[in-house]
């Protein structure tokens, strides 16, 4: 069963395939900076391709999805003092992705699900919000938000994204380099130094950004530790995670 992506494909076609049972997949990310080494669209590729795999793992049960565009612009607050961030404010954010998702789940869908990987706080507040008004606006919906975040499962993705930098480290640049390595910048990662600190704990603690967590040039935790081969079991690890919430 070949992948299919809602851009590529003609109404009929979408509609044959919400009819059939197909789970819609929204990939959401941000723009804005990941350090000197990855693109403003690190999470936005991130979640492009979780949902690829998951896609594909649906289509080796038989079960039908639909890739939808990613939602590329969202709350940032954290990379805001940094060039070419785009933050729009959370009642924008939330207004704007229910509208998507109760949209998509009208075409009809019964089942969507939301591939977060901008993993602010405040944003995935935003994103779980927006799926349960559009939850509310479609009756007979079902818009399911994965959270890989949590445990027992969030301890699999190593000890960087629970308790180290995880913005633009170690975790994201690995995952980068399995989905576009072409867009990491070498060898100006190979040769970025670690910058060791609990970015969970410097949130709680009330830091508002990159800039006050210790991180000026946008990134945290060890970027020149990551490789493609971790990346491609980070993917692997999150399209299961994601797979599960979703056939569940």
């Amino acid at each position: 069963m070949p992948l299919l992506y809602a851009r590529d494909l003609p109404w009929p076609e979408v509609k044959r395939a919400a009819e059939s049972g197909a789970i819609a997949l929204v990939p959401v990310g941000s723009t804005e900076a990941h350090g000197p080494h990855l693109p403003l669209a690190t999470d936005v590729l991130i979640a492009e391709a979780v949902a690829a795999r998951v896609a594909a793992q649906l289509s080796a049960r038989s079960r039908p999805a639909v890739v939808f565009p990613p939602c590329s612009y969202t709350l940032a607050e954290f990379a805001r003092p940094f060039a070419g961030t785009v933050s729009v404010s959370a009642d924008a954010a939330r207004a704007y992705l229910a509208d998507v998702l109760a949209a998509i789940a009208r075409t009809p869908f019964s089942r969507v699900g939301v591939l977060n990987h901008h993993l602010e706080p405040e944003h995935f507040r935003v994103v779980r919000d927006a799926a349960r008004l559009a939850q509310e606006r479609v009756p007979g919906s079902d818009v399911r938000v994965p959270d890989h975040r949590r445990p027992p499962f969030a301890d699999q993705l190593g000890r960087e994204f629970t308790h180290g930098g995880s913005h633009a480290g170690w975790y994201e640049t690995s995952l980068v380099m399995a989905a576009a390595p072409h867009l990491v910048r070498e060898p100006a990662r190979a040769g970025l130094p670690a910058i060791p600190v609990d970015l969970p704990a410097l949130i709680k603690a009330g830091k508002k950004d990159f800039l006050e967590c210790g991180g000026p040039d946008a990134y945290l935790g060890d970027p020149a530790s990551a490789t493609a081969a971790d990346g491609e079991r980070l993917l692997e690890l999150l399209a299961g995670h994601a797979l599960q919430a979703l056939i569940s």
